[in-house]
């Protein structure tokens, strides 16, 4: 096939600048760099604003001198102390709960021959699609000092009037974040340990070491890299998720940084404080950049672990012998308290008129007048969801569509940089994403009525959903042989038609993969839209959160129910999904 070569001193664009013998612009390939830019900038964005608005007086808007007034306040305040002391403990317990359990269970899954594993996969997945603000409210109608069911219990069976448990501490918070954050730390490490040679242990075992011994001496060094990734990711993530701290901390006046930055744009009376909101966000950053520091050298140092070559073999599981059944007992246990116990309180919280325990009695006032109430509630929030997670992955599906083409198709210089600067986008947190989002809403409102509305939720989610979206495609993408881009150049088809005809029906599987799962992720989010919903666009979460603030335990329940049984069946089909792309 021959080349057709650009014309002398022209950009050599991937798809040609020169056709027909003369030089023209290639609008198609133009608009497509547009909008992979329009993604960078819509990541850098947040950063930017945030940075501004902690140094200037007033709101962004206002264009207030420049000042540290507001980092002052924040520092000074007698508050900053302990919020800075418990997000650090909720952030390291949170990352040491969930690694003592998804590491044994990644080797459970990945290595071993435990009984059942397909199963475990399938729950796995599906407690990915449940919203983690549901198993903290779960939490709370069971173990909250007032009212928790097991504390009416227990006074009731030993009678003791101070309560026994108290779900309202940050120890309790960091344990249940840890039990939540374990199947997509399962998911984010399950590819390394299936790869592992397994010699390894087959040698550390024959040689006398006991199996707890070969995970801790043998599994774990090995896989240093990806637990120190894992643990490092993770890290970012718990310090800025809302829900426990929102549900759990705040009642009790305990604040991390997330809720102290939804206290300060939520205030009871006055105006939002959104300036020292934006320096708290500038402190949050603080610890979450080093710790995404940490996580890329993590991942590029992971050569000097390599254990795979072309000589070795499909591993086989390894036997647990006489630990099978503590195994299974691990396994059950960890479901019991992640997805069992807190589906069984929602559900039964929803068909009593207040918290109490299950007794003969209680079930005399058992019904489901609840979900009547709560679908009621339901249809401009559902609405509203459905909006959100059609539009949030159709808008991070097309831009990353852009973004992976401009990555893995073109010349374009500074492509590299692009998709670094992508991936960056779940190290910013989503309070500080939300807040410039805000500011952006705000300065346009004359021009652009978009504050106050569901498409400024859908702006800031899409733009979190980019670095997941775009990771996806590239994969599928660089499997694309460059033949087909020059059989596309020869024979004359525009690149935008070749981009249409082409490049995303190839990709096509990815695609569906990323978008059900991206909707599904959507759904489940409370964190953004807490932070940008209006009393007009309220969600199924806002909604869900707003119930059990006012102590409407029974509806909050219902809706918390009937949320969690469509994520699971939407997960379940993102899982199908799942099996085409790997397949495709």
């Amino acid at each position: 096939m021959e080349r057709v070569a650009p014309r002398k001193g022209l950009p050599a664009w991937p798809l040609g600048w020169a056709m027909a013998g003369r030089a023209r612009p290639d609008y198609g390939a133009l608009g497509l760099y547009a909008l992979a830019l329009v993604a960078t900038g819509a990541v850098l964005l947040p950063i930017a604003l945030t940075l501004v608005a902690s140094l200037r007086e007033g709101l962004l808007t206002e264009g207030g001198p420049w000042a540290l007034a507001n980092f002052q306040t924040v520092v000074t305040h007698p508050r900053f102390g302990q919020v800075v002391g418990n997000t650090l403990a909720l952030g390291l317990g949170t990352v040491a709960v969930m690694l003592a359990i998804a590491v044994p269970l990644t080797w459970l899954v990945a290595r071993s021959d435990l009984p059942g594993r397909g199963l475990v996969y399938t729950l796995l997945v599906a407690q990915v699609a449940i919203p983690s603000f549901l198993t903290a409210m779960a939490y709370v109608f069971l173990l909250n000092p007032r009212n928790g069911i097991v504390n009416l219990w227990l006074k009731a069976l030993l009678g003791v009037q101070e309560p026994l448990v108290n779900v309202q501490s940050v120890a309790w918070m960091a344990a249940l974040q840890g039990i939540v954050l374990v199947p997509a730390a399962v998911f984010m490490m399950l590819a390394a340990f299936a790869a592992m040679d397994p010699t390894l242990e087959e040698a550390a075992a024959v040689s006398g070491l006991p199996r707890a011994q070969v995970i801790l001496r043998v599994v774990c060094p090995m896989l240093l890299p990806s637990i120190l990734a894992a643990g490092l990711f993770f890290f970012v993530i718990a310090v800025e998720i809302f829900d426990f701290a929102g549900i759990i901390g705040m009642p009790a006046d305990i604040f991390v940084v997330s809720s102290w930055i939804y206290d300060l744009t939520h205030p009871s009376t006055g105006l939002p404080l959104y300036g020292p909101a934006s320096s708290v966000g500038v402190l949050l950053m603080a610890l979450t950049v080093p710790a995404v520091i940490l996580y890329l050298w993590a991942t590029r140092s992971a050569g000097r672990y390599v254990t795979v070559t072309g000589k070795r073999g499909r591993a086989r599981p390894l036997p647990l012998g006489r630990w099978r059944w503590p195994a299974l007992a691990f396994v059950g246990g960890y479901f019991s308290l992640s997805f069992a116990i807190p589906a069984l309180t929602l559900f039964w919280a929803s068909l009593v008129p207040y918290l109490q325990p299950p007794s003969a009695a209680a079930l005399g006032r058992a019904s489901l007048q609840s979900y009547a109430y709560a679908l009621g509630f339901f249809g401009t929030p559902l609405k509203n969801t459905l909006l959100l997670m059609v539009a949030t992955a159709t808008l991070a599906c097309g831009l990353s569509l852009c973004v992976s083409w401009v990555v893995t198709r073109s010349r374009l210089p500074g492509r590299k940089l692009l998709d670094g600067v992508v991936f960056l986008a779940p190290a910013i947190p989503a309070l500080i994403g939300a807040v410039a989002f805000m500011y952006v809403a705000l300065s346009i409102y004359r021009v652009v009525p978009l504050y106050g509305t569901i498409w400024l939720i859908v702006l800031a989610l899409a733009v979190r959903a980019l670095a997941f979206t775009s990771r996806t495609l590239n994969g599928a993408a660089i499997q694309l042989h460059p033949e087909l881009d020059e059989a596309a150049r020869v024979s004359g088809l525009p690149t935008l038609a070749a981009f249409r005809r082409i490049f995303v029906p190839l990709v096509a599987p990815a695609l569906v993969y990323a978008w059900t799962w991206v909707a599904v992720l959507a759904a489940r989010d409370l964190t953004t839209p807490i932070m940008l919903y209006a009393r007009d666009n309220p969600t199924v979460a806002t909604l869900i959160f707003n119930l059990q603030a006012n102590g409407k335990s029974d509806q909050a329940a219902a809706g918390a129910v009937l949320l969690m049984g469509v994520l699971i069946v939407v997960s379940i089909v993102a899982r199908r999904l799942a099996r085409g792309y790997l397949a495709a």
